[in-house]
């Protein structure tokens, strides 16, 4: 399994982004792109592992998959926590940035739909919605939710996140997804 952050230097590249994209990291230097470049090596360690030994493979790449018992990395949860704890004024880094975000269990739905179809044998398959959604508005329907009503500080995302991030899904989708 992968994850939509092989994409964080192809900021630029088309929207809805597809898995034949070229992956690149657009400065070593910061500490945002261990991860990404982490899920780039382990691609292509993977892939080419695979080739050299005949073996068949499917990799998934994942678009913010959020639901139950998922920790608090990601920005549905911490979002979320933030509400509960009444933080104010409440904080939205990135709020024009957007996101799509795909529920747990359409997530394993889609892995075992790819792992089950020989036709996506040797690919790269994202596995998410298309569904663009701006921070800000994951954040107000959040605040809605808990019944909280902070007043909101829009700041500046830190550097190196990536303004729009949305899988082109036309393989899972052929597939049956």
């Amino acid at each position: 399994s992968s994850s939509s952050e092989a994409y964080a230097g192809t900021a630029g590249k088309p929207i809805p982004t597809p898995e034949d994209v070229c992956l690149c990291i657009d400065d070593i230097f910061n500490p945002r792109f261990s991860y990404a470049g982490s899920k780039i090596i382990g691609e292509l360690l993977f892939i080419n592992y695979a080739r050299k030994y005949n073996l068949n493979f499917r990799i998934a790449r994942y678009h913010n998959v959020y639901g139950p018992r998922m920790g608090f990395e990601h920005v549905i949860p911490q979002l979320s926590d933030r509400a509960v704890n009444k933080e104010d004024p409440f904080n939205i880094y990135g709020g024009d940035q957007t996101r799509t975000f795909c529920y747990v269990d359409d997530a394993v739905r889609a892995t075992c739909l790819v792992m089950r179809n020989s036709t996506l044998d040797a690919q790269v398959i994202n596995i998410g919605s298309d569904k663009e959604t701006k921070i800000i508005d994951v954040a107000n329907i959040i605040l809605e939710l808990s019944d909280y009503k902070p007043e909101i500080e829009e700041n500046y995302s830190p550097p190196g996140s990536t303004d729009r991030r949305c899988p082109n899904i036309d393989k899972l989708t052929a597939a049956g997804f």
